[in-house]
């Protein structure tokens, strides 16, 4: 229709252009509220939502990232577990859905699960911010350790905003949420740092 013929006029234009495309997008259902406006979502990645593996960071502070090779700054140690992976992965998509938009003042224009794919472990979410639209993507790679009789492992995480330099701390927190909601599990064996001005430095002070 009209709509979709609009967003891949723009789509297009933007992308001879090399900037993102600005579309009066819908916000997630689960957003608080419908902003008025164009939305700048940014364009996907390449690699991401593929279903792995996972990429690194720029230099930016405004990722975090658990594949192999990133940098210090940027390198988030996997979330453990010690359940078997398929228990691991139910309760990190449970734990996903169950996310609050808005918390802590963050992601209040919804999220939304782009793919689940329990049998390789990969879970990809696209939450949007509240007023711009903006688009940040978040990968997880689930799998065991292997050597444990069948329970045990880690999950791989990369949390990135597509758009701007800083992130004023949007990614650490949504991280810490789902984090804690996973720590916090009846179930437990859970085991997910917090990301913290002693570990992350350098992002803490820039996104002040």
């Amino acid at each position: 229709g009209r709509r979709a013929t609009l967003a891949i006029l723009l789509a297009s234009t933007a992308a001879a252009l090399e900037v993102p495309a600005t579309l009066p997008a819908d916000a997630f259902p689960n957003g608080l509220k419908e902003v008025k406006g164009p939305k700048q979502p940014g364009f996907l990645p390449s690699g991401v939502g593929t279903g792995g593996p996972l990429a690194g960071c720029k230099p930016s502070p405004n990722c975090f990232s658990s594949a192999p090779g990133t940098d210090e700054a940027h390198f988030l140690k996997p979330w453990q577990f010690s359940s078997k992976s398929s228990d691991a992965f139910a309760d990190l998509e449970r734990v996903v859905r169950a996310y609050p938009p808005g918390q802590r003042g963050v992601d209040g224009g919804g999220f939304e699960i782009q793919r689940s794919d329990p049998q390789t472990g990969y879970l990809y979410v696209q939450f949007e911010s509240l007023k711009k639209g903006y688009i940040d993507d978040v990968e997880f790679i689930v799998r065991s350790d292997g050597s444990t009789g069948g329970t045990g492992g880690e999950v791989l995480v990369r949390s990135a905003s597509r758009l701007g330099y800083l992130d004023l701390g949007v990614n650490a927190k949504r991280l810490n949420k789902i984090a804690e909601d996973l720590q916090a599990l009846p179930s437990g064996g859970w085991v997910a740092p917090k990301i913290t001005g002693e570990r992350f430095p350098k992002y803490v002070e820039e996104n002040r």
